[in-house]
């Protein structure tokens, strides 16, 4: 029996359903377990079920139906009452909408056994008449809610916040989001609210720099590998060898179905004007002010940019490993052409 407790910590919902499907009828029983993979072997579908006990998936539709009906008596008598009335006054805290995945984060707090928690969840949901869900669509994941209110506020929300996106085509912050709100008369969201409703929607995302833009945008949802780069970099703050460019994409991005590889990244990369090679497979973004070029290149436009004629090999070295990931007598050799530099007395270079 679940006690009323403020938390669900301490109760294992997990036994609780066995307990209750263990007191209906075993064909009931069986489609249950089947429908909601609570054997681990799969989610079944109504087809494969009705095929395996000769029947039509209309009538296995019926059974699941039945076996729905029944739990919600033998949960009376096992008081999940509490369970729902702790769904609710969750989902009201997030501003009456909440994800699944979310929700199941909430309902099995300290557990780390994914799978089973989200199809236990979804049986423990389908108990209750009172809360709604609204499918996932191209800009919202699957919601939970108990007031239409609640899911039109969220819509209309998310709708605001995308115009605002569209128009400014700059990134936002959760403060400007909570100012743009208040105007359109959205005064008493609560930042806690405003987190579940980003949560929820595929539109306003946020990238690994905690920026907020539009879904379209390639810096706050990468499509290319290059985008990931892009982004790993800005990260980063600071150069990175394209091996180790790859390794972080791969971590970052850990649930991609395609993983990058180092050929990929360094030949993309090399493509791309966002990106200047400094060294040995070491690269750069350009907007730190790195611009592309060889060590040559380098050279010329420290003495060009210093105004200065003369400078010490010391001062020159300096310079160019400020701009370039090279080895100093890299630098010294090219140094040496004499159709652009003459080497004066105690490794002093003049420019031509």
């Amino acid at each position: 029996m679940v006690k009323n407790n403020s938390k669900l910590n301490n109760i294992d919902l997990k036994k609780v359903i066995f307990n209750m499907i263990e007191e209906i009828p075993e064909r009931p029983r069986s489609v249950i377990i089947k429908r909601f993979n609570l054997d681990g072997e799969g989610v079944r579908t109504l087809d494969k079920i009705g095929k395996n006990y000769g029947i039509t998936r209309e009538r296995v539709r019926q059974i699941e139906t039945e076996a729905i009906s029944k739990l919600k008596k033998v949960g009376k008598k096992h008081n999940i009452d509490f369970i729902f009335e702790y769904t609710k006054i969750k989902i009201e805290s997030k501003g009456g909408v909440i994800s699944e995945e979310k929700l199941i984060d909430i309902l099995f707090e300290k557990s780390s056994d994914g799978d089973i928690n989200k199809h236990i969840s979804l049986l423990i949901l389908s108990l209750n008449d009172r809360i709604k869900v609204a499918k996932e669509s191209k800009a919202y994941k699957k919601i939970y809610y108990y007031e239409i209110e609640s899911l039109n506020r969220f819509k209309n929300i998310v709708e605001k916040l995308e115009n605002h996106l569209l128009e400014s085509q700059n990134n936002i912050t959760l403060d400007v989001m909570k100012e743009i709100l208040y105007k359109d008369g959205h005064s008493n969201i609560s930042k806690e609210s405003l987190r579940s409703y980003l949560d929820s929607n595929k539109i306003v995302l946020d990238n690994i720099l905690g920026e907020w833009g539009h879904m379209r945008w390639t810096h706050i949802k990468p499509r290319s590998v290059r985008d990931k780069a892009y982004l790993t970099l800005k990260k980063n703050e600071k150069s990175l060898h394209f091996v180790d460019i790859t390794k972080k994409i791969n971590k970052i991005w850990d649930n991609s179905k395609k993983k990058a590889n180092n050929q990929t990244v360094h030949n993309e990369l090399i493509k791309d004007d966002r990106f200047v090679l400094i060294g040995r497979g070491i690269y750069a973004l350009s907007e730190w002010g790195y611009k592309p070029g060889t060590v040559l290149d380098v050279l010329l436009e420290i003495f060009n940019e210093n105004d200065k004629k003369e400078m010490s090999q010391d001062e020159i070295i300096k310079c160019v490993l400020e701009k370039r990931k090279v080895k100093k007598n890299t630098i010294i050799l090219n140094l040496q052409n004499k159709s652009f530099f003459e080497k004066l007395p105690e490794k002093i270079y003049r420019s031509k």
